[in-house]
């Protein structure tokens, strides 16, 4: 008894069910979307780490000055030649946005310095919230470094404009930067 392989059909749904040579370019085509935007999430999570630890870095160098005196120095100096509060809290940021890396813009950067006087009591609820106005820029920083011996809060805040991958946006507010704030709270120095 013989055993014969069974006859092939000739047509064209055979032939279409058996070609492999698009499958991998159909597979692609699923697959890549998915991990072009996992790749620029992940990118943009990544700058924004590195922008929040720049700007950690840049607030340290700042607060420094305030810790050892030269800030105060400087402004006691800048208010004997006619220099207006909001003109020290300017030159104060202008000299913060030098410890900027350059892919940071000293434009989207705000400053608020906050003291409270030596023996009197910290509030438990820290220094005020900050409050934005429409564009998402704070509206009521303050610039009080304080003297000798006092606590001082210096915050840097950043507006970081997130330019990659818009569907993956990072921030609760559509269409408004996200704000990353970078927070030194030190105690001021015996200074002359």
């Amino acid at each position: 008894m013989f055993i014969f392989p069974p006859a092939r059909r000739h047509g064209a749904r055979p032939a279409i069910l058996t070609d492999r040579r698009g499958a991998v370019l159909v597979e692609f085509a699923l697959v890549a979307a998915p991990f072009i935007a996992l790749l620029l999430a992940i990118l943009q999570s990544s700058l924004a780490y590195l922008a929040q630890e720049a700007l950690e870095s840049a607030v340290e160098v700042a607060a420094r000055g305030i810790v050892t005196g030269q800030t105060q120095a400087a402004d006691l100096q800048g208010s004997g030649t006619g220099m207006t509060k909001a003109q020290l809290a300017e030159r104060f940021r202008s000299k913060g946005c030098q410890s900027l890396p350059s892919f940071l813009s000293c434009s989207r950067l705000f400053v608020d310095v906050q003291s409270v006087a030596a023996g009197t009591a910290v509030p438990s609820s820290g220094p005020p919230p900050l409050t934005f106005d429409a564009t998402g820029k704070p509206i009521n920083p303050s610039y009080d470094t304080g003297s000798q011996g006092s606590l001082v809060t210096v915050r840097f805040i950043y507006l970081w404009p997130l330019p990659i991958a818009p569907a993956a946006d990072l921030s609760p507010l559509s269409r408004k930067p996200t704000v990353l704030v970078a927070t030194s709270v030190s105690k001021t120095e015996a200074y002359l």
